[in-house]
């Protein structure tokens, strides 16, 4: 195909560069590559994937100006494996290991026990010392917030911002003019595919909440059909502790099941709702009664999640039918009790969710009220609160025949999510001067978003440790990040998540977007939800974001809210399709991301992008199951390896020069691609210069011996 070359060959041009502008660039490059170290050694540590193609780039600096714990990160995140933004699926251990981790004492103690420690876990072998599990870190507070600290500052360099904000300029035109040279050759390669169009290839909808997971119309259907088989039926029981029966509750309200209608449900989103996070989660509750939506969306009430289950059974059954989309439903944990994750298992269990493992998998939302709880008195402090979120989840690991509903659950659960209006201003900030979680009992301030973040990550590391031990697919942190609220979100997220939903604000910090290309951090964008919340639609940034090549794909956030139609992700991309006038291979490119970013297995990875697709660039790309054409993988991949090699070489070589060696090994390797010819442009003014000196910022502060 048709690539486009750029020279730096201060020959050719006829005259050099600016020297300040070579140091500039050198400068702007070492804080780039440090944030990128950063973002490798958090993620090998909880256990979560790296991009491996960015972490091969990285090692070649981290031998001459990393420590050693990066270098040994670093060859952590480079050994083969699958490449995708969830398939780091840990090797099981060897029996013996697991054996002496796992096997119980003559008492019949389980050989491993847990305490908690400024709010984290830590594992311990039966003798009452450190239990010490191959690759088990545990995350340093103070060495955070320095790392944290210093990426913000980062991001409001000056400097820094105008580097990051030509390269992405860059990209998008590179991207505009490589679909003026090959759309058609692009076009052509997808019809020559046998029994493969976007409608049969594989898509995820990354992020949908169960409680919302159906239309409005079938909402409505299913309610009218509640009181049409079991008008009598006790469903609730009020404040008064008076059972009632759906009869009773629809006709104090003055209401039949003929007068019910779309209108009168008042569950989507509408203008009125724009900016207004408060008034959207008021539309949860049908007719704008709170108990209508304990009776019918909740899974722990009177009823035992009879009518939420049959609910999203058919929700599920429908993404059955449709063979080729899938999802990973939203459920919710408050952490305000412990004994919450057996409810919501044996909810799993009596109901039969389980049985749709091969459409769905789990995400458990953790909204961010510790506040609202502590007010009401349903906990004591923000400990108590971490205890009841993970204390379960290690107990459930170390002991499954103990828990077998519990930890057969857990099989299906990719991910945790956190959730809440980020717009709320944040009265405190996470420093090294805050509470300790068992200190927090403050009710009239919630913690920040990065500390809830931070504390769900360190809990996660030791977590994930046991379950590679166990052979079972880490839990990855997947928050809500970047819909509104601060930019500083987005970097705390960049540090300590395996992928984001919404990145919105991204738009709006150079530095970091430049950042999420780089390390290709994955995110699920909704416009449509944006559009009735935070953003109009012909403002989304997700063209852009696609065009440049950053880790993008369309999710549908509450089809209840959002959507009309019964295949809601479908709807999603057929808008974004007209409006912004995505081509077809967009659109496979967008449905090739989402399968790489969810978390389901890696047979069925396998099985829905084709057996190689772990492997970087054209090879790890079958068009057979992907409908993708290999020139648009060719081109990401070897666009990727470009600014890698910009960024991340020594600072000695940030000179002149041509297009480095590597990708034009790279570019050879691919040329077989179909149309022919090249085009080469030359630029006037050097991006990436720099002449030596090594970058001032020391290692990041987590991974320093």
């Amino acid at each position: 195909f048709k690539r486009i070359h750029v020279t730096e060959d201060e020959q050719q041009l006829g005259f050099s560069v600016s020297v300040a502008s070579d140091e500039s660039a050198a400068e702007a490059c070492g804080h780039l590559t440090w944030a990128l170290r950063a973002r490798r050694g958090y993620m090998a540590t909880a256990g979560q994937p790296f991009c491996q193609t960015a972490a091969r780039y990285l090692a070649r600096r981290g031998s001459s100006d990393g420590s050693a714990a990066e270098a040994s990160a670093a060859a952590a995140a480079a050994t083969p494996g699958p490449a995708s933004v969830s398939s780091a699926l840990q090797a099981p251990a060897a029996d013996g290991e697991e054996a002496q981790v796992f096997s119980r004492s003559e008492s019949g103690e389980a050989a491993v026990a847990i305490e908690m420690r400024g709010g984290v876990f830590h594992l311990l072998a039966a003798d009452g010392n450190a239990l010490r599990l191959p690759g088990l870190r545990y995350a340093d507070r103070d060495a955070f917030l320095s790392d944290h600290k210093i990426l913000i500052a980062l991001t409001s360099d000056g400097p820094l911002k105008s580097y990051c904000f030509r390269r992405l300029s860059f990209l998008l035109a590179k991207h505009q003019l490589h679909s003026l040279l090959n759309e058609f050759a692009e076009g052509a390669e997808q019809k020559l595919v046998p029994h493969r169009d976007f409608y049969n290839i594989r898509k995820v909808d990354n992020h949908i909440h169960g409680a919302s997971a159906m239309n409005q119309k079938h909402l409505l259907r299913f309610i009218k059909r509640c009181l049409k088989a079991c008008p009598g039926e006790k469903v609730y029981v009020d404040k008064s502790g008076q059972l009632l029966s759906l009869k009773e509750i629809f006709e104090a309200m003055k209401i039949t099941a003929y007068d019910l209608n779309i209108d009168m449900l008042d569950v989507h989103a509408d203008k009125h709702t724009f900016q207004r996070f408060d008034k959207f989660n008021s539309k949860y509750n049908p007719l704008g009664r709170n108990h209508l939506r304990e009776v019918f969306l909740k899974s722990d009430n009177y009823i035992g999640g009879r009518f939420f289950a049959q609910l999203l059974r058919e929700v599920m059954q429908d993404l059955r039918n449709s063979t080729y989309q899938n999802a990973e439903l939203r459920l919710s944990i408050y952490g305000r009790s412990s004994n919450e994750w057996h409810r919501l298992a044996s909810w799993a269990h009596e109901h039969r969710m389980l049985d749709f493992g091969d459409n769905v998998r789990w995400i458990i939302q953790v909204p961010r009220l510790f506040d609202v709880y502590r007010r009401h008195g349903q906990l004591d402090n923000f400990q108590t609160f971490l205890d009841n979120l993970f204390r379960p989840l290690f107990d459930a690991t170390m002991d499954p025949e103990g828990h077998p509903q519990l930890a057969s659950f857990l099989q299906s659960v990719v991910a945790f999510d956190s959730v809440d209006d980020e717009s709320k201003p944040e009265s405190v900030v996470f420093d090294r001067d805050s509470p300790e979680p068992a200190d927090w009992t403050d009710a009239d301030r919630n913690p920040p978003y990065a500390y809830y973040l931070y504390y769900m990550y360190a809990n996660l590391v030791p977590l994930n440790a046991l379950r590679k031990a166990r052979g079972i697919q880490p839990i990855t942190l997947r928050p809500h990040c970047g819909e509104a609220g601060p930019v500083h979100h987005l970097a705390t997220a960049f540090l300590l998540a395996d992928n984001i939903n919404h990145g919105l604000l991204l738009r709006k910090a150079p530095v970091l977007q430049y950042l999420y290309y780089l390390a290709q951090v994955p995110m699920a964008m909704s416009p449509l939800s944006n559009n009735s919340l935070f953003l109009p639609y012909s403002r989304s940034p997700l063209p852009d974001f696609l065009a440049r090549g950053l880790c993008v794909t369309l999710s549908t956030d509450d089809p209840l809210m959002f959507h009309f139609t019964k295949e809601p992700l479908m709807e999603e991309y057929s808008i974004a399709a007209q409006v912004w006038k995505l081509s077809n291979t967009d659109m496979c490119e967008l449905a090739r991301n989402s399968v790489l970013m969810s978390g389901f297995p890696h047979d069925v990875k396998q099985r829905w992008l084709g057996s190689g697709y772990q492997l970087e660039g054209v090879p790890g790309n079958d068009i057979r199951h992907t409908n993708l054409p290999s020139i648009r993988v060719a081109f990401r991949y070897e666009t990727l390896l470009h600014e890698l090699d910009l960024v991340t070489a020594p600072p000695c070589h940030h000179g002149g020069g041509s297009v480095s060696s590597s990708n034009h090994q790279q570019q050879q390797r691919h040329s077989s691609g179909g149309g022919g010819g090249s085009r080469r442009v030359s630029r006037s003014h050097s991006l990436h210069g720099g002449v030596s000196g090594t970058s001032p910022l020391p290692g990041p502060a987590m991974f320093l011996p």
